[in-house]
């Protein structure tokens, strides 16, 4: 088959993988498609955590007799590996005993665990096997799963700054005051990006300044899924942080506190009395980015929207712990405000922190920036390539439940 119709067909799967946003978590969303003579026979995709794959979903809406000699699209490796905490069975047994004789593929599976294993369970079947998704300069295949696709490859959670700001660059005025800087358009679109991660990180002085609960708004009517909400993360090196504050009062039980090791044991006894989850994290005069990283995925998160001021947005970039940036500009001017970001350590242009796959997009009356960190496509293919290279030794472990 052209690779034009192996375009088509594969970015048809993206589009069902899509469906299963907000579902299917931590597991990543797949779409499948079978075709045969240029001809749709079936077609699935992840609908629910603990449902069948895609692969095996599109397998059994079809044919049998169609199946036989036809070709599997898949934006991700099927996965090919039992244990007792797997949901669903290997999807590469399915499609070796449905006969189909070619499958195609967006990426590789990027946990160094298992990655390969699926691709050569099929081959050692006879099935041709085709990856397709990995040459392009911006994959779509990469980016649909990139919240997956960084904590296997990279091992942290994944991080999405966002910010909103005045053309001039500034948070807030002088005085600190900084609401709204932006309309309620561009900030129930931050309410959706909000809803897309596990966890919510400020820091202490925006939960001073703001008291705010950090919870999903969304307009009556709109749907949030069956994604559990967004939990809490306020950075406090030394558990400052008011036991009358709303985050304490109202979601205790949910709030991750990270503290620095100086942190007073009285204040932290206080704070998980209150219910709240303590962990401890690593810097001098200020959290190091990568400590705190490491503490939120040992406590479960898998993404993280950090909506910091300043210092910690600075943190995040001049460490390069980040993977997308949004930025809201308003159409309005401050001077001499508080501003968005502070010393990146930038001395020449070549320097500079840049980006991929960016997007511009008017928002009621502000512009929207997002994009990806230049590089992160990169690393994350680099993984996949050493791991190939090494071809993983013992017993694989499928990233898919």
């Amino acid at each position: 088959m052209c690779r034009d119709q192996d375009d088509r067909w594969l970015a048809r799967t993206l589009e069902l993988a899509r469906q299963g946003a907000g579902r299917v978590e931590p597991n990543p969303r797949v779409g499948a498609v079978i075709v045969k003579a240029g001809e749709l026979v079936a077609s699935g995709f992840h609908r629910n955590y603990g449902s069948l794959h895609a692969e095996r979903a599109a397998l059994s809406a079809a044919e049998p007799d169609l199946v036989r000699g036809a070709t599997l699209y898949c934006n991700l490796e099927p996965c090919s590996h039992r244990s007792p905490r797997k949901k669903q069975p290997p999807c590469t047994e399915a499609i070796i005993a449905a006969g189909i004789g070619r499958v195609v593929i967006g990426h590789r599976d990027p946990n160094p665990a298992v990655r390969g294993e699926g691709i050569r369970a099929l081959e050692r079947a006879g099935i041709t096997v085709d990856v397709r998704g990995e040459d392009a300069d911006e994959s779509p295949f990469l980016r649909e799963n990139e919240v997956f696709n960084t904590v296997m490859a990279l091992g942290r959670p994944f991080v999405h700054l966002k910010a909103a700001i005045s053309l001039d660059g500034r948070l807030a005025t002088t005085g600190g005051d900084s609401r709204w800087i932006t309309d309620g358009e561009a900030r129930t679109a931050a309410h959706r990006l909000r809803a897309e991660s596990d966890a919510v990180l400020v820091g202490r002085g925006t939960v001073e300044a703001d008291d705010p609960l950090l919870t999903v708004r969304l307009p009556a009517g709109e749907v949030q899924g069956s994604s559990p909400a967004p939990r809490p993360v306020v950075l406090d090196s030394l558990a400052r942080i008011s036991l009358e504050s709303r985050l304490v009062r109202e979601r205790g039980n949910e709030l991750l506190l990270c503290l620095g090791p100086d942190a007073p044991e009285r204040r932290r006894a206080a704070l998980e009395a209150r219910g709240v989850t303590v962990l401890e994290a690593e810097g001098v005069g200020g959290l190091d980015p990568a400590s705190v990283l490491k503490c939120l995925g040992t406590a479960g998160i898998r993404s993280v929207f950090v909506e910091g001021g300043a210092q910690i947005l600075t943190a995040f970039l001049r460490a390069r712990l980040y993977d997308r940036l949004s930025l809201y500009f308003a159409p309005i001017l401050l001077g001499r405000g508080r501003e968005a970001v502070g010393d990146l350590s930038v001395a020449t242009v070549v320097q500079a922190l840049n980006f991929e796959s960016v997007r511009w997009e008017t928002i009621g009356r502000q512009q929207c920036f997002t994009g990806l960190r230049a590089g992160w496509q990169e690393e994350i293919l680099g993984v996949l390539r050493e791991s190939e290279r090494e071809r993983t030794k013992g017993g694989p472990q499928c990233s898919r439940d």
